[in-house]
């Protein structure tokens, strides 16, 4: 039980963005489905199963993206491969709940299309906020009159918030 905690713990932000883009994406989904298919039954299942389906995707992309730096290009690039995933499992995904293959590839084209979009703003919304978080974490180390541990993040951030 220790373990999972653990595990719990030291991903718990991958696993809230996970969830949180989860919910944009179910809801993305079924608009887009309906709008191609218009069978609500279709919509509904492709709207649960296909974003299950991306949420484990997801999760592993996103994993694998924490070891790029944090640079001016990263959201595109990021971005633009997450894309390439979608379309790979959203045309499996619709063509096994749809079974015709022209709709799936439609699906696959669009809903990830769309999905790209939400994807991006979703991302910069996360950044912004993983930057904030370290940026208060740096302001109460540095605010803190004993030695600081974190010397050369603490210098290099306190020089900064000084020059602005």
């Amino acid at each position: 039980m220790s373990h999972i905690h653990h595990l719990l713990r030291k991903n718990e932000t991958a696993l809230l963005k996970t969830a949180s883009y989860y919910v944009i994406h179910i809801l993305v989904a079924a608009g887009v489905a309906y709008a191609v298919t218009g069978n609500l039954l279709a919509a509904l299942t492709l709207s649960l199963l296909e974003p299950s389906v991306q949420a484990v995707a997801y999760f592993v992309h996103d994993k694998a993206w924490l070891r790029v730096p944090l640079r001016r290009w990263r959201t595109l690039a990021k971005t633009a491969s997450y894309y390439a995933v979608h379309l790979v499992v959203a045309a499996g995904v619709a063509y096994a709940v749809t079974g015709d293959l022209w709709m799936a590839l439609t699906l696959s084209l669009l809903e990830p299309t769309v999905q790209m979009l939400f994807f991006f703003v979703h991302e910069k919304f996360w950044e912004h906020k993983t930057q904030r978080n370290a940026a208060r974490t740096i302001r109460v180390a540095c605010a803190s009159s004993a030695a600081c541990s974190r010397q050369p993040l603490c210098t290099q951030a306190c020089a900064l918030r000084t020059a602005v």
